[in-house]
């Protein structure tokens, strides 16, 4: 039997706080085939998206307080975790990405999309380069097989999660610092 050691834990805690982050994210998804027709919807779905940086520093702090010796944790565990937790997530949310696209939605999205594209359209004959960019954009998302759709999220879902690594990094490695000084002082 392997034993349980600081990377295994790692990874192990990265897929636990992953999963949870990934059904957050999907939960949030399930409000996207509704952003054009509700209006209330897409301001839930963009407060959903700014909070997922806080979920996501409050994961690595939850990691932080519950595995690492003394609370204590370096900026390249925190990193390597953030970036691991937020990979987990984007492969979960992948699966349903998928299911949508190749099972539920058929064309709905963007064919909405392009009706609302042409009322602007018409509501404002003096956007219509950019309108016509935009129709340009929905032609290349028209064009694209469910798998090619899916891996194009994973790949964003990634890239934003590397981003967000950094800093969700920096502040859980500095901060458990700062709360022991403020301690220390009381």
């Amino acid at each position: 039997m392997e034993a349980n050691t600081p990377t295994n834990q790692l990874v192990n805690c990265a897929m636990v706080y992953g999963t949870s982050m990934g059904l957050f994210w999907i939960l949030k998804f399930m409000l996207v085939p509704f952003i054009f027709t509700v209006p209330l919807t897409s301001l839930c779905f963009l407060g959903l998206t700014v909070a997922v940086p806080f979920l996501g520093y409050f994961f690595v702090r939850q990691y932080r307080n519950r595995y690492c010796v003394d609370g204590r944790i370096g900026f390249m565990q925190a990193w390597m975790f953030s970036l691991l937790m937020y990979a987990f997530a984007a492969l979960l949310v992948s699966v349903a990405h998928y299911v949508f696209f190749r099972y539920v939605d058929g064309g709905t999205m963007v064919a909405t999309y392009r009706s609302l594209l042409d009322e602007l359209q018409s509501a404002a004959p003096e956007m219509e380069t950019m309108i016509a960019q935009y129709h340009q954009a929905a032609d290349l998302i028209a064009s694209m097989t469910p798998i090619e759709l899916t891996i194009q999220l994973v790949m964003n879902n990634l890239f934003y999660g590397m981003l967000l690594a950094l800093p969700t990094a920096l502040f859980v490695s500095l901060g458990r610092k700062r709360e022991q000084n403020e301690q220390m002082i009381r």
